[in-house]
């Protein structure tokens, strides 16, 4: 099997690349689902995301189980974080080492305010029955607990993380067409990995657009990077609302500490001199 990283240039358009370097930039996300790390392998298999799903349903954050909480404990009520799917990428060239056609597929997860959160996609060499899997997690992770990956009602499978830069670390899980033939089928998929205390973050993707990406040609550069464009006007769009926001804020908390050091000044006047 030829290894990923040997092969492939990075595909990642100019443009995109914008859009996830300045994602990077925000840090790695909040834990969103949490499971002691040593009951991983009794986790039951992901939720079924809805059949229509296309966009990726927003990561959950939940907090930590009550201490000597059991399976049949109730999670604590979860908070959700707003995801933006960029769109999928496929690349598919012939290798003159191996004269062989190769092809990536990768899609990146942002939040709306273009935190970067996860990349995930498959490696294929024409006629290999092996294929990888791939997946880049934000820096900040428990690394030898590696990450978990389930089809829509599916048990999920565990892959090893293979390096780690200074912004994120990567892994891959070796996979068969059977498992790429259901998840051009599925509705969606859960991607899961533990953070540097051991809490679960998990990341409820649709795929609705797999399938057809999978069979179609290579992605149209043009309409790719035009797409992407329109995303980064709305995490722009998004930065100035909460920008706008938190000085309104400000302004809010400034103008009430001023009234409420005025009326202290009625109430309590400076002696006369």
């Amino acid at each position: 099997m030829i290894r990923r990283s040997s092969l492939v240039p990075r595909i990642l358009s100019p443009r995109l690349a914008a859009v996830c370097a300045a994602a990077l930039i925000f840090g790695a996300p909040a834990a969103m689902a949490q499971t002691p790390a040593a009951n991983q392998n009794q986790q039951k298999p992901a939720a079924k995301p809805a059949a229509n799903q296309q966009k990726p349903a927003a990561p959950q954050q939940q907090g930590a189980a009550p201490a000597g909480a059991g399976q049949g404990t109730s999670p604590q009520t979860a908070q959700q974080i707003p995801a933006v799917a960029i769109p999928w990428v496929k690349r598919c060239a012939d290798e003159p080492q191996i004269k062989k056609q190769v092809c990536n597929m990768e899609q990146t997860i942002i939040t709306d305010t273009g935190q970067f959160l996860v990349r995930f996609g498959l490696f294929e060499v024409k006629d290999d029955p092996k294929k990888m899997f791939t997946v880049a997690f934000p820096t900040g992770l428990l690394l030898r607990n590696g990450f978990r990956v389930a089809l829509a009602n599916e048990q999920p499978l565990t892959g090893t993380f293979v390096m780690c830069d200074e912004r994120v670390c990567r892994g891959d899980i070796q996979v068969d067409q059977a498992f790429i033939d259901r998840m051009k089928k599925a509705p969606g998929l859960t991607l899961q990995v533990a953070n540097s205390v051991g809490r679960i973050i998990s990341y409820p993707i649709g795929l609705g657009e797999f399938g057809k990406l999978y069979d179609g040609p290579n992605t149209d550069q043009k309409a790719f990077e035009e797409q992407v464009a329109k995303i980064q006007e709305q995490v722009k769009a998004r930065q100035q609302q909460l920008a706008t926001e938190q000085q309104q804020m400000e302004q809010k908390t400034k103008q009430g500490l001023e009234k409420l050091g005025a009326e202290k000044l009625k109430q309590n006047p400076a002696p006369a001199q």
